[in-house]
């Protein structure tokens, strides 16, 4: 089952930065809970040790989803990597940054790392990201 979401008034040019950084949190909460919960009924390898590697989406991928196409992005990855560590009692969660795009389009580009603690952690790079895609981006 695939399910979308149609939402106009977020992550288009012009929109509230604000409203953005909303919406992609309750998205992203709602990823890592539905991998949360398909963790406590399958035992699937921990994403380092699961084969997937980066490549960009565009759909939101679940663990079994991600693990089948053998690769994700940003968002998927670290909604996995979340997921995992907190059903094994470790606190962590995810972290957003946003930036114009330097295209002049007036969209707007995101990356999500995972934070634990003071500790920033990006399973993008660690699975094969590029070294300088995100660069723009400051830690």
């Amino acid at each position: 089952m695939q399910i979308t979401f149609d939402l106009p008034h977020v992550f288009f040019p012009g929109s509230s930065p604000d409203e953005n950084s909303d919406a992609l949190r309750i998205l992203l909460d709602c990823l890592i809970q539905l991998n949360r919960a398909y963790l406590r009924y399958h035992t699937v390898p921990a994403l380092s040790r699961s084969g997937v590697v980066y490549g960009r989406t565009q759909v939101w991928d679940t663990i079994p989803a991600m693990y089948a196409r053998g690769y994700g992005d940003c968002k998927s990855l670290t909604a996995a990597l979340v997921a995992q560590k907190q059903e094994q009692g470790i606190e962590c969660s995810p972290v957003h940054r946003w930036m114009p795009r330097q295209d002049g389009s007036g969209e707007t580009d995101y990356h999500i790392l995972v934070q634990a603690g003071d500790t920033f952690f990006d399973p993008s790079k660690a699975h094969g990201m590029g070294q300088n895609e995100n660069s723009y981006f400051k830690r």
